[in-house]
């Protein structure tokens, strides 16, 4: 997908409509993040970051047979570069410890997220 626009779009008509989103979103590509960042105005975002091991990304590009071979090396070499989150994951932690991790960060929230900074 070289021109998210119409996905991002379709996020703000999600959110217009009174749904609350939970949105799984890698933004590998260089304006994406800036373009979403001038959509979600009136909209409160919490900005996560999914961490997984290098092994696992590899396994799994290996299972999907449709991506790049090394691109689950490269994304893992750069995919957060840049960005700033609200919060960031260890995938290799006990699921229940991320959930309490993320639900506790949630209640603590600022009124601004980082996303935008």
């Amino acid at each position: 997908m070289n021109d998210p626009n119409g996905f991002h779009q379709s996020l703000i008509a999600y959110a217009n409509a009174s749904n609350n989103l939970i949105v799984e979103h890698i933004l590998h590509t260089n304006g994406w993040q800036q373009d979403l960042q001038k959509s979600p105005a009136p909209f409160e975002v919490y900005f996560v970051a999914i961490h997984p091991s290098l092994a696992t990304l590899q396994c799994h590009e290996q299972a999907r047979s449709d991506r790049p071979k090394g691109s689950a090396t490269q994304d893992y070499q750069t995919i957060h570069n840049g960005l700033n989150y609200d919060l960031e994951l260890d995938c290799e932690q006990p699921l229940k410890d991320n959930v309490s991790r993320l639900l506790s960060a949630w209640q603590k929230r600022q009124s601004s997220s980082a996303f935008f900074g």
